[in-house]
């Protein structure tokens, strides 16, 4: 049987507003996630070997997502699981969402298999909130195919929907320069009160007005990793819509009508002048 190769997508928080914590420790923000077309990993199932501890495995990766997805599953269906090797694209601890979205596709992708409607696959979609909220709204993405997701909580309890957004020509462009950012460290140095709920999202949102929005973590990141302020120059002097880091880094995005031609000459391994 042929192998069967899935996209497991990167994402960019095009603005991540912090406005609390709750009760049970997870953060409440509101941000909006766009998925990227031509940045991504390679997941390849082979169906006629099953999923075992040595499926999946990611050099580097110690907390694998797809491990304990693959684990849920077991303990919740009495089907097969194909066995899986990732071919990895996305920059790790970026910012850009990898290991959150290489488990959301497993379990997408495998529910796929067993035929689940879209239905029946966003009824489980809280049986997997221990694997984080970004894997919470990467299974939301891959159950609607949508391209826009807009997060309103914690991602674990808060409100997960689809949007749209006039997007148009324009393009983003991603630049990692290779520093590698933890989450858990990046909030642990979040500083400064929380920051009001923002009533006028909706229309932001719908007018494509991304630069009254900002990122509450993009500080405490630059703190920790101060080289990261020269990619955000260099992007600047692009003239963008909007520019920023993306969720707590390292990655950095711009999005622009036209890409310069000055982009392709700057210094860094991984770019991408990605569609949306």
């Amino acid at each position: 049987m042929y192998p069967i190769v899935s996209r497991a997508f990167a994402k960019v928080n095009l603005f991540l507003n912090i406005t609390g914590k709750s009760d049970n420790g997870y953060h409440k923000m509101q941000s909006v996630f766009a998925f990227l077309r031509d940045i991504y990993d390679k997941l390849i199932f082979y169906p006629d070997k099953e999923f075992d501890e040595k499926s999946a495995i990611i050099p580097g990766i110690e907390d694998n997502l797809i491990t304990k997805a693959w684990q849920i599953l077991l303990k919740h269906f009495d089907r097969k699981i194909p066995h899986l090797d990732v071919l990895k694209n996305i920059p790790i601890c970026a910012g850009l969402g990898g290991g959150s979205s290489d488990a959301a596709c497993f379990i997408n992708s495998v529910f796929d298999l067993w035929k689940f409607s879209q239905q029946k696959k966003l009824s489980y979609i809280d049986m997997f909130r221990s694997l984080g909220a970004d894997t919470r709204v990467f299974l939301f993405k891959y159950f609607t195919k949508c391209r826009f997701v807009y997060l309103n909580g914690t991602g674990i309890d808060g409100e997960i929907r689809k949007i749209n957004l006039p997007v148009g020509s324009q393009r983003i462009i991603i630049i990692n320069d290779g520093t590698r950012l933890s989450t858990r460290e990046v909030f642990k140095n979040l500083k400064g009160p929380f920051l009001k709920n923002i009533e006028s999202v909706e229309h932001i949102i719908e007018n494509f007005q991304l630069r009254n929005f900002h990122n509450s973590l993009q500080n405490s990141a630059l703190e920790l990793a101060p080289q990261l302020g020269a990619v955000l120059r260099d992007l600047l002097k692009m003239s963008p819509i909007v520019s920023g880091i993306s969720g707590s880094g390292s990655t950095c995005f711009a999005i622009v009508n036209e890409v310069p031609s000055g982009f392709y000459a700057l210094p860094y391994t991984f770019k991408s002048t990605s569609l949306f």
